[in-house]
């Protein structure tokens, strides 16, 4: 690790926040109180909380704050397990792992999406990145071109000790994955197919919008994680907005449902 990734993944300021009182701090951004969350947490910006909590067991306990993140604290093969909806965006999920430095979590496993870049890639596929490009902030692309913000953007490793076995895992479950290098994009009216070739042609193989600040949260503030994305569109070949064939659809549909059984079974194994 380069000393400019070192800084980027937060190493030496790992711990919790300082923001007062941890169990007030919880009490407004997650609606509990700190030991109601478990010690293993999925993280998602857009999956539906019902498709995670079909497949738990026992009572599930309700985060419902008033504002800032939803989510449900239930078991699943004798493991309690928490899922946090952050919203899209990647400070939401930056300080959402910020907060959680608050609580009883040490294990946090990323669930969600990348447009792929590749032209091998297609659509449902499954997506392990090795880094991530700090290409966060609206305003950056106002104050620079769209190519000295990818030149400039840092690049950030995947955290450590979490993960290594992402890819034999879902192999073993039929979804073999993708690897490579991702760029988290700051705003979605930046993917104009001029900026999208940009990152291509720095060898970037995906683009989405939280694992920079997610691989930057993990060690900074002391927990262990791991990024489980699918391959959702491909905009170098359809825009975003463009209707999906058939094949596609339903290549989609079958990884955006596998996703939160697959992030289940992924921190609770078979034992």
């Amino acid at each position: 690790m380069t000393s400019e990734e070192a800084g980027a993944s937060g190493a030496g300021v790992a711990g919790p926040l300082s923001l007062g009182d941890p169990a007030a701090v919880v009490g407004v951004v997650f609606g509990c109180r700190p030991e109601v969350v478990a010690d293993d947490v999925i993280v998602t910006p857009f999956l539906p909380l019902k498709g995670f909590r079909q497949h738990m067991a026992g009572a599930a306990v309700e985060l419902s704050p008033p504002f800032f993140y939803r989510g449900v604290t239930a078991t699943f093969r004798g493991r309690r397990v928490t899922v946090i909806a952050t919203g899209v965006g990647p400070s939401r999920v930056g300080d959402c792992l910020g907060f959680l430095s608050l609580t009883p979590a040490r294990r946090v496993l990323f669930a969600g999406a990348v447009g792929g870049l590749a032209e091998d890639h297609a659509i449902g596929e499954f997506f392990v990145a090795h880094e991530a490009a700090d290409g966060e902030g609206y305003s950056r692309y106002s104050q620079d071109s769209f190519s000295g913000v990818v030149r400039g953007a840092r690049r950030v490793p995947k955290p450590e000790g979490v993960g290594e076995d992402l890819v034999s895992f879902l192999a073993s479950r039929g979804f073999p994955a993708r690897e490579g290098r991702v760029f988290t994009v700051g705003s979605i009216t930046a993917e104009s197919r001029e900026n999208l070739v940009e990152l291509r042609r720095h060898g970037y193989d995906a683009l989405e919008m939280e694992l920079s600040a997610f691989f930057t949260a993990v060690p900074r503030h002391g927990l262990r994680g791991a990024a489980l994305t699918y391959i959702s569109d491909l905009p170098l070949r359809s825009s975003l907005w463009e209707e999906k064939t058939p094949a596609e659809q339903e290549r989609l549909r079958r990884a955006y449902r596998a996703t939160p059984l697959l992030a289940l079974e992924y921190l609770a194994p078979p034992g």
